[in-house]
């Protein structure tokens, strides 16, 4: 019975061979026909115009994968004179508009601008009305605007309070702990009462501060991959769904990482844990979950990537870790957790999630601590040491920091340190109720609104929005909602697919259904008055960005950042200028 199959098998590998020798002597044949009677240097100047032609066809290739058609033909166009100046007119007049918004409140046009130093110090009384009137003006803002995340609790006495301790901790700095233990004291209770929020109960668990959740973001990125380079990877790869915080973009530019986008899951805006295991290679050091995503209020399915990377480490050896992205609602979700009237609402996202390897919560979110502190988590001491920096052989002495900053201000670590004792587990459990229950009025209430849809099942603060109807254009309802349509909510406008979204925070509790009512009325207003609606600076801006190659997004978003630092001038002078 073999020997048949024996011959049969040979006799197919002698046709291979055959086939095999035909197409090489069919290419001989052609090559010699294609030089024949050229000379050798003809025969080498058509080879070499062959290769770098084939190259640069591969480069563009490389190009399209990459970047996308759309921006190398920008790129190729740009080389246009022609069509180069177009570009440019049409980028000109973008940043035009960007720039006024930058300037988005005129109120501060009526004071004088101050470029050089004055000559003799001010009065300090003096100085302090005017803080004060200006403390005014922007209190306003968010107690009477209703703004999306920014100010998460609001309460004016807590800001006061947490004002006063720094105020005694102003000059405090971490750097110097023998100078100032109570700060070194409060800053490492923080980061433990912090891990018993995430059950980080072991002894290896551990973790530290920093300036707020892009820091963290940044350091524990730093960590996988110089722990993948101490491994030999030369080229470390993050993965993460498309809908990650954009500080995983800025930690891949910044550390010469490779940041792979998953696409998220249709209709749930999750994480596709199957899609994630495709893109994992000997180059992956880290796969990323949010909880929640800031775009969409999403909690990626965290048990489910820890159990497929434990099934990559015993199938091929590949040690990945696993970060969860716990910046925007890590002092919100520890508490929904053990809420009797949310149980088991939320699926796990924390250090009891056997393959989780670090977490970053930012404490001056729903920590309610002024800006400036987040709390970064690993769960071995050897991962933690990954991110730190030192230069032993620095002649000013040993040099070592723990993450960006060398001086960091102790002020603010003992302002987090208060706002945790303050509140206590009784306080942030009433105020997570509160935003929960907020968030759900909101998520009902848009299900009986025809035009728009709730993005996904949001389970935390953030509701995403987005139009099911396209006679609604969702960033004219955004638009519709603030001042332009007579309303004051400032709510977040987002892309791909465009959406916007609310993030509720306490300063919103017994608002819900206020919100449904405006977000109603003004969807009934774009519906009413598309083309006025469409004539909107804003609406035209964010419509824009939908449709052009992202390099030029970000040239319009670098003019607006330049904006930010332009001084105001005074409405006389921008007067007198304009008529001269």
């Amino acid at each position: 019975a073999i020997a048949p199959f024996r011959k049969s098998a040979g006799k197919e590998a002698h046709e291979d061979e055959h086939e095999h020798a035909s197409t090489m002597q069919s290419l001989k044949d052609f090559v010699n026909r294609r030089f024949k009677g050229n000379e050798p240097w003809e025969i080498a100047l058509k080879t070499a115009i062959t290769c770098g032609f084939i190259y640069k066809a591969s480069v563009l290739y490389e190009e399209v994968q990459e970047k996308g058609i759309s921006e190398v033909a920008l790129e190729m166009a740009k080389s246009t004179p022609f069509i180069s100046g177009i570009i440019e007119a049409e980028v000109k007049k973008n940043k035009g508009k960007v720039e006024s918004m930058a300037l988005t409140s005129k109120e501060v046009l009526e004071y004088p601008v101050t470029k050089a130093l004055p000559q003799k110090g001010a009065n300090p009384e003096d100085l302090m009305k005017q803080f004060e009137k200006w403390a005014e003006i922007e209190t306003k803002k968010y107690q009477e605007h209703h703004v999306s995340g920014t100010v998460y609790h609001g309460d004016v006495n807590v800001a006061k309070f947490l004002g006063d301790v720094y105020r005694l901790f102003a000059l405090a700095n971490p750097l110097h702990p023998a100078t100032f233990p109570f700060v070194q004291k409060m800053e490492s209770e923080v980061v433990a009462m912090t891990l018993a929020m995430f059950q980080g109960n072991s002894k290896d668990h551990c973790g530290l501060t920093t300036s707020g959740g892009t820091e963290s973001i940044l350091m524990a990125m730093r960590a996988y991959a110089e722990r993948g380079k101490e491994r030999g990877i030369k080229k470390p790869e993050i993965v993460a769904c498309v809908t990650v915080h954009a500080a995983f973009d800025k930690a891949a530019d910044y550390f010469g990482l490779k940041l792979v986008h998953v696409p998220c899951t249709p209709n749930t805006f999750a994480l596709d844990v199957k899609k994630a295991e495709k893109c994992i290679n000997r180059n992956t050091v880290v796969v990323v979950c949010s909880a929640p995503s800031y775009p969409q209020g999403i909690i990626d399915p965290v048990a489910p990537t820890a159990a497929m990377l434990k099934r990559i480490r015993k199938t091929k050896g590949y040690d990945i870790g696993l970060h969860v992205d716990s910046c925007l609602g890590g002092f919100l979700a520890p508490f929904v957790r053990d809420i009797a009237q949310f149980k088991n609402r939320l699926p796990a996202f924390d250090f009891s999630v056997d393959g989780v390897t670090s977490i970053s919560a930012d404490t001056h979110k729903y920590g309610y601590a002024p800006k400036g502190t987040s709390v970064l988590m690993y769960s071995s001491r050897d991962l933690r040491r990954y991110q730190y920096f030192t230069a032993p052989t620095w002649t000013g002495g040993v040099y070592a920091t723990p993450n960006t900053a060398g001086s960091r201000p102790g002020g603010l670590i003992a302002a987090a340190w208060a706002a945790m004792m303050y509140f206590g587990k009784e306080g942030y459990n009433e105020a997570s109720i509160a935003i929960i229950n907020t968030a759900d009025i909101i998520k009902k209430g848009i299900e009986e609104i025809k035009g728009i849809e709730v993005m996904g099942s949001p389970l935390l603060s953030v509701v995403g929005i987005r139009s099911n109807d396209p006679e609604i254009n969702i960033y004219a309802v955004s638009a519709a909602m603030g001042h332009d349509g007579g309303h004051k909510w400032e709510l977040n406008t987002l892309q791909n697919p465009p959406s916007i979204h609310i993030c509720c925070t306490y300063c919103h509790k017994g608002l819900g259904p206020k919100f449904v009512k405006d977000l109603a009325e003004a969807v009934k207003d774009v519906r009413e008055n598309k083309e006025v609606w469409a004539k909107n600076s804003s609406v035209a801006v964010y419509g824009t960005t939908q449709s052009v190659p992202s390099s030029l997004v970000g040239e319009i978003s670098t003019a607006y950042m330049d904006a930010l630092f332009k001084v105001p001038e005074p409405e006389s002078k921008q007067k007198a200028s304009g008529s001269k």
